[in-house]
Parts: structure tokens; C-alpha cells; sequence
């Protein structure tokens, strides 16, 4: 799934009121089939776009639907004196963030509507768009647009009348694999794309490579010439399922089994001439039984080992019952006495450490709690409410709910329930999931012996 956004400014704004800013984001072909069509619009002083039209549109005749809303907004927009501004980056957060941004050129529109020509497999007139560019033949952008028309075309038409179609993609493909390999060329960095598919050079590179290598091997039927090809995608890190694919169908054509299955297996590929093979079926168990043996055996070798620390003097259990009155027995026998107030757990070169917080740093992390808590009172209350619903649907209050044990430098801990159901009890709270305190166990001299118990099990605690 690509999704295409196109961003435009006011050129010619009223001198007392910031200028108007529409962002336009079209997705051809959703998850769900889908064609989409969202318009935002803002001024520059806003603090985020609105939105103003969003529209779910039927998989049969959607792509062709936002293509054609695109260029009617274009000749729009343009007759009223807008400007259509290149955006590198499309996870723009703020409306100021457009401003200064340069103005599209004549080539790089007909790119984009090459891009959507493609994606709704009108590659005659995505290629009608690329020969029509004046300027662009040494662009990587250009180059990838003309690929994959040219590819796709090929194979919407199997056969020798592909030829030609495949012949050019390779061609376009290569382009870009040689600049890439000079390093006089100029670098890709800042050139023009359409489409966060395509936003990063690698991305370009990697479906360039993907393409020749789905050439060499399943048209000239030379795996071991796409193994180069498929190299060069795989060191972008930009590689899809199907690069993988291909590659577990040269490795195979070369009886490299062992490598294939390897393959096949680490990226989950779903190949079910691969999923059916006896010999596949074979190292799959062999895989499953190593593992299983390799984590028995590093469960066997974990340690465990405790620390004692400094028990909580009467001015610090005031201090607690200050806030708290009715702190529960469990922990406050915990925290009186110096025995196991740090748990490590040792596996191998690794370790995780569990620390039981003195008064005042449970305390301070209380308030820190809170503070995360609170984070979009001002940026977005709305937010925030939905947090505060979120966490009272559950039944917690977290003004009860007293962080007890974490790492020092981390900001998830488990909390002790104060008062209420199931007061006493050990809840697990991150801040990346802030509206979420998930039950441990009922009582706090229960949390080490849970905590050794997960490592046991193969699953250690990571805070």
C-alpha cells in the first residue's frame, strides 16, 4: 500500500492573516481494497491541520476516482493562485512546517500523475506523463516511475509481447543501480518522489534491484545473475516479502536448500510449494527441536540473585503515611526490612534488574506517574480526557496507585494499589501504553517470586 500526499500553499495571502495550507493524502489501494481521499486544510498560525473531507471510496473504479479528483484540484487550485509545494518529508507535524517549501515543477507533476496512472494500471498514459517531462531523464523518480509501468505492463501481458516492456524496466532498473554504485554521481538525497513507498533513495534502489532480479530469474532464467540483484536489494534494508520470495526461488533453482528453507522460515514467508515440501517440513522440525533444547538448556544456567537494602526509617514511613494511610502490610513488612530489596535476574551476558524503590523515590516516581498522565492537558485536552475516561473505565484511580518497584532510569514500573478492589495488589503500568495497569499478583511479597517464575518459563520481565 502507497500513500500519496500533495501539499499546497496560498500564494497570495490577505497581509493580515497567516496563509492557507491544504494537504491532500490519497491512498489508491487500502488494507481493506479501498480507495481513499482525505483534505486537510489550515492557516500557518494553526497548531494542526482540519480535517474537511474524507472519503472511503469502493475498490471498483476508487484508484481511477482519487487520480481524477487530484487532477481536478490541481487545475483548481491553480487558476486560483495556489501553489503546489514539494514536502520530503510527509509526517509534517505542524502547519508552519510548509512554509518556505519550493514550488512543484511542470516535470515533477507529471510524475506524480505517472504514479497514479500506474497504480491504476493505465501504464500507456503513466508512460504518456513520463515522455511528456522536459527535464527529468536523469532523475531517480523518473526512472523508477517508468520501471514500473513498464514492468507492470509486462506482467499484465505474459508472453513474447512483454519483451519490450521488460527490456525497458531493466533498463530504467539499471540507471539507478550504477548511480548508486558511482560515487561521483550525485547523491539522491534531496531529489524529488512521490509517494512514501518511494520517499527514501533505498526504497527506489531496493524495487530497482527486486525488478531486475525478477527478470533474470523468472524470464532469462538465470538465478544465479538475480542472487547479485536480490544482494543489492537485501543491503538497502528496504526489501519486501516478495524480494524474499524470489530469493528463496533462485536459492532453490540453485539446490541451496538449506539456505532457502533458512529463508523461508525467518521471514514467515507463506510459499506453499515451499510449506509442502517434505524436506522443508523436516528442517522445520529439526529448527523447532534445537530450540527447544537451546532454551531449555539457557533456562537451566539462569541465576537469580538478591541484594539487601536500606530499610525505610520511621521519618520516611511518615512521609509515606502522609500521602498514603493505609499502606498494606505485605509492604510495608517488605520495605521495614533490609532483606531483598533488588532482584537480578543473570542469563548469560544479559541481566535484568528489579529494584524495590525507597520511600521517597516511590514517591517522586508517584509524581512522575502523574505526570505522564497529564502530559496533553494543554496540547490536547481532548486527549487527555480520553485518557482519564480510559483509566477510570478500568477502575483505577491512579492517585492510589504507588510505584514500587523498577529499574532506575526507566519510566515503567510495577505499582501498588492503595485502596479500593484489590487493594494491595501489584499492577504493571508503561508509559507507552499510559492507560493501561495490568494486575500482577494480589500482594506485594508475591512480585520477586512471579518475576522469577516468567524467567523460568522463558519469558524475563523487561522493563
Amino acid at each position: 500500500m502507497t500513500t500519496y500526499t500533495s501539499h499546497w500553499l496560498q500564494a497570495a495571502a490577505a497581509s493580515n492573516k497567516a496563509p492557507l495550507l491544504i494537504k491532500i493524502t490519497l491512498i489508491p489501494h487500502g488494507y481493506d481494497g479501498h480507495a481513499y481521499w482525505k483534505r486537510q486544510e489550515a492557516r500557518a498560525s494553526d497548531r494542526e491541520f482540519k480535517m474537511v473531507e474524507d472519503l472511503r471510496l469502493d475498490p471498483d473504479g476508487g484508484p481511477q476516482a482519487v487520480l481524477q479528483r487530484l487532477v481536478d484540484l490541481r487545475q483548481a487550485l491553480a487558476q486560483q493562485g495556489w501553489q503546489e509545494i514539494v514536502v520530503h518529508d510527509s509526517l509534517t507535524l505542524f502547519p508552519k512546517d510548509l512554509l518556505d517549501h519550493r514550488t512543484k515543477t511542470d516535470d515533477e507533476c507529471l510524475m506524480d500523475l505517472a504514479a497514479l496512472h500506474t497504480e491504476c494500471s493505465d501504464h500507456e498514459s503513466a508512460l504518456a506523463a513520463l515522455h511528456r517531462c522536459r527535464h527529468s531523464e536523469q532523475a531517480w523518480y523518473w526512472h523508477t516511475a517508468a520501471r514500473r509501468a513498464h514492468a507492470n505492463r509486462a506482467r499484465a501481458h505474459p508472453g513474447p509481447q512483454a519483451d519490450g516492456d521488460w527490456a525497458a524496466a531493466v533498463e530504467h532498473a539499471m540507471v539507478i543501480i550504477h548511480q548508486s554504485a558511482d560515487a561521483n554521481a550525485a547523491q539522491p538525497d534531496a531529489m524529488y518522489s512521490f509517494g512514501d513507498s518511494y520517499r527514501h533513495p533505498a526504497s527506489q534502489l531496493a524495487a530497482a534491484a527486486q525488478t531486475v532480479a525478477e527478470y533474470l530469474l523468472c524470464i532469462a532464467g538465470d538465478p544465479e545473475q538475480a542472487m547479485q540483484a536480490l544482494a543489492i536489494a537485501d543491503a538497502t534494508n528496504h526489501g519486501t516479502d516478495q524480494l524474499q520470495q524470489l530469493k528463496v526461488t533462485a536459492l532453490l533453482q540453485l539446490n541451496r536448500s538449506t539456505e532457502a528453507y533458512e529463508t523461508h522460515l525467518k521471514w514467515r514467508l507463506q510459499m506453499p510449494d515451499v510449506l509442502q515440501s517434505p524436506g522443508y517440513r523436516a528442517f522445520v522440525d529439526q529448527q523447532q527441536t534445537q530450540a527447544r533444547s537451546a532454551e531449555s538448556q539457557r533456562v537451566s544456567q539462569l541465576r537469580f540473585e538478591t541484594a539487601p537494602g536500606s530499610p525505610a526509617s520511621k521519618s520516611d514511613l511518615e512521609q509515606l503515611l502522609r500521602r498514603f494511610p493505609q499502606p498494606s502490610q505485605a509492604y510495608l513488612q517488605w520495605i521495614t526490612q533490609a532483606e531483598r530489596h533488588q532482584l537480578t535476574v543473570v542469563d548469560g551476558d544479559d541481566s535484568e534488574t528489579y529494584e524495590l524503590f525507597s520511600i521517597s523515590a516511590a514517591l517522586d516516581k508517584h509524581e512522575e506517574l502523574l505526570g505522564w498522565l497529564s502530559l496533553h492537558d494543554e496540547s490536547s485536552p481532548e486527549l487527555a480526557e480520553e485518557i482519564r475516561s480510559a483509566i477510570a473505565d478500568s477502575g483505577i484511580d491512579p492517585q492510589h496507585m504507588l510505584p514500587i518497584v523498577g529499574a532506575e532510569n526507566a519510566s515503567d514500573c510495577f505499582v501498588l494499589r492503595m485502596d479500593g478492589p484489590g487493594a494491595g495488589g501489584i499492577y504493571f503500568w508503561a508509559h507507552d501504553e499510559c492507560t493501561v495497569f495490568s494486575p500482577i499478583v494480589d500482594s506485594a511479597d508475591q512480585l520477586f517470586p512471579w518475576l522469577q517464575a516468567q524467567a523460568r518459563a522463558g519469558a524475563t520481565f523487561v522493563l
